[in-house]
């Protein structure tokens, strides 16, 4: 049997700042509300889609709320997910994981922008097994529901967590699964490793070595 190790999406497998940003920004305008900046809403990405929204858009309803992350969804599917990238060398990491692990996303993205996002970085969905998004589960990061949901699906407890923000790591850590931290995002190693990362990568190239000395 295959182990499984869960990876999140964003400024770990790949770079899609520009791609949230203009999506959030063209939600926000079509609301009549003020758009932010690109450092201020980056600064957001990581925590629950729900939480970003009431920052920057507080006064809205529940139904706007909806509304807000429908229009959000449609522009980054249809428009902004072409300015997505993989981050270099994580085409050829995934490809070796295949052989010995089962390879789960878990992201606070909804699926449909996941699979989106992807096609946008040229990486092949079918390099993973499991792809759940925030819109499947009842929590997203920064609770453990996805990774629950990944187990569920294989059958067995997940190997490792990796991810670039603080929500990654508690996720791990909730569900009782070693954590991995990649500098690949907008947290600085001393943030991640306060936060309990059990290991710290550079970026995701790094990740074979560790794997064969655990």
């Amino acid at each position: 049997m295959k182990k499984l190790i869960c990876f999140d999406l964003d400024n770990t497998l790949i770079y899609s700042d520009k791609s949230h940003f203009l999506a959030y920004n063209h939600a926000l305008k079509y609301f009549k509300l003020k758009p932010r900046s690109f450092n201020f809403l980056t600064s957001l990405f990581g925590m629950p889609h729900h939480q970003v929204i009431g920052i920057i858009a507080p006064k809205l309803t529940e139904n706007e709320i909806k509304k807000f992350t429908e229009i959000y969804n449609n522009f980054l599917v249809k428009k902004s997910f072409k300015f997505s990238k993989a981050i270099p060398g994580v085409i050829k990491v995934l490809k070796s994981l295949n052989k010995n692990y089962d390879v789960a996303i878990i992201s606070n993205s909804s699926h449909k922008t996941i699979l989106s996002l992807l096609k946008g970085s040229k990486i092949n969905k079918n390099l993973f097994k499991i792809i759940i998004g925030h819109d499947q589960v009842r929590h997203s990061k920064p609770w453990p529901d996805e990774i629950f949901k990944a187990e569920r699906l294989e059958h067995h407890k997940a190997d490792f967590m990796i991810g670039d923000s603080i929500y990654d790591i508690i996720a791990g850590k909730r569900a009782d699964v070693r954590t991995i931290a990649v500098l690949t995002g907008h947290y600085n190693k001393m943030i991640l490793k306060k936060q309990g990362a059990d290991y710290l990568l550079k970026n995701i190239k790094e990740l074979p070595e560790l794997l064969k000395e655990n």
